[in-house]
């Protein structure tokens, strides 16, 4: 009888910052590395990762500033910052030809580190990532760098007098949690939330995530920098998308770019798809892995 892979927590010294990381499987086995996104932990790939663990090594980090991960004392919480964290996490546990799988944020921060050490991956799956809101926002209505520049710094300096918001009981935790997620199952509620929050003596529970993560500095809206990134990137990409989010499929201008990719969306799911639709994107990303360079260059599919 094979026994059900479990978690092992670990932390990785980045420049006397401590980043945080899950693994399941055996080392010796292909590695996956899954990349969560914004106000999220690494725990919510659970699921995923224990199935992943079955004939895969799986990595999974929490990002600066979130999970069990060091927060950032200057606030850098930009693009660049994260793929260091993620180049330096990939170099210290030695890994290489890896799979890399990122939501969100952390598909955006996957895109930027496929393009830049192309070399280092076997394939990588982007769900709900690739355009962030940013840059849309930013194409939509262009504003000179200063203005940008300046709103940043403003909106920094109102993110340093924010009140953190404490919860009295983790019931109170995990109503606020399904508010923000509706559709959720209580099981999926009560495990996103046992991980992501914290105690602090004499004030209650907290989330663990740095409110300041969520400032996106200007440099990032470059859209320009992402058609440099989509034409470095060699390895095959599956691309996810909810048919009811906000986060636009990318444009066929841009998915061009990509030299292999199959994009597949799933009805009734939004940006949390891989929640909502968890079983065909599972099988979808299952099928992928096992064999990124089979089928057509360019494939679309959309699940019933």
């Amino acid at each position: 009888m094979t026994s059900t892979p479990q978690p092992r927590s670990r932390f990785v010294d980045i420049d006397g910052s401590r980043r945080h990381l899950v693994e399941w499987g055996e080392p010796g086995a292909p590695t996956v590395l899954l990349q969560h996104g914004m106000r999220d932990h690494a725990r919510s790939w659970d699921w995923f990762a224990s199935r992943l663990a079955r004939d895969h090594h799986v990595v999974v980090p929490d990002l600066r500033g979130h999970g069990d991960s060091d927060w950032s004392a200057e606030g850098a919480y930009g693009l660049s910052d994260y793929v260091f964290d993620l180049a330096e996490i990939v170099a210290s546990l030695g890994l290489a030809g890896f799979d890399l799988v990122g939501h969100s944020l952390g598909a955006h921060i996957s895109l930027r580190y496929a393009g830049t050490f192309p070399e280092m991956l076997r394939s990588l799956t982007i769900i709900e990532g690739i355009e962030l809101p940013i840059v849309r926002d930013q194409l939509a209505a262009p504003k000179p760098y200063p203005q940008r520049l300046r709103q940043w710094v403003e909106n920094r300096r109102k993110a340093r007098g924010r009140l953190i918001r404490y919860f009295a009981t983790t019931a109170e935790a995990e109503a606020r949690m399904a508010e923000e997620n509706e559709g959720f199952d209580a099981a999926l509620i009560a495990e996103l939330t046992r991980h992501g929050i914290i105690g602090e003596a004499g004030k209650g529970l907290r989330w663990k995530f740095d409110h300041a993560c969520r400032l996106r500095p200007p440099e990032d809206s470059h859209g320009i920098d992402l058609d440099d990134v989509l034409d470095a990137i060699t390895c095959p990409v599956l691309l996810a998308y909810g048919e009811d989010s906000w986060i636009p499929v990318p444009s066929a201008a841009r998915l061009n770019r990509l030299r292999r990719h199959h994009l597949v969306t799933y009805p009734g799911a939004s940006h949390w798809l891989h929640h909502q639709a968890r079983e065909p994107f599972f099988a979808d990303l299952t099928t992928f892995l096992n064999a990124p360079e089979q089928g057509p260059l360019q494939k679309v599919t959309k699940h019933a």
